[in-house]
């Protein structure tokens, strides 16, 4: 059964149609002591219909500790976004409401494999001589 209406579905499909490149949606879920996790589950199906470049693998947070680890997921419902390479974006909460725009657009980006930062951005980020861990929290109202 689809999450999105009709309508909705036609949205969707029309926002994923500039991907150029397929994307991997790794989904990291758990059976107890995740609420959401049906709902996400539900939701990816949903933009794997709406675009075939849209692929989803499910993981048990559980029993597929090396994969937990590989792609460093701390919670569950856990996202890997994957495009050409896995460039480290993340997903973690049910990609509902305001969420999911985030998300389309992370799987855009993905899929172009460009980071949509304009240059003086790219410049800047060029001289960070470490790693750094950008974090983005949304919330209602």
């Amino acid at each position: 059964m689809s999450y999105f209406s009709d309508d909705e579905m036609k949205a969707l499909t029309e926002r994923l149609a500039c991907m150029t490149n397929p994307v991997r949606l790794v989904l990291f879920v758990q059976a107890f002591g995740c609420e959401t996790c049906a709902t996400t589950t539900r939701i990816l199906e949903d933009l794997t219909r709406a675009n075939p470049l849209v692929t989803l693998e499910e993981k048990n947070m559980v029993l597929d500790k090396a994969d937990v680890e590989l792609y460093g997921i701390i919670a569950a419902p856990g996202l890997a976004i994957i495009g050409d390479r896995d460039r480290g974006l993340r997903f973690y909460g049910a990609p509902d409401g305001y969420e999911l725009v985030s998300l389309l657009q992370g799987i855009v980006l993905a899929s172009s494999g460009d980071s949509g930062l304009s240059e003086e951005s790219r410049s800047l980020v060029a001289t960070l001589t470490e790693a750094r861990n950008l974090q983005i929290f949304s919330t209602p109202t």
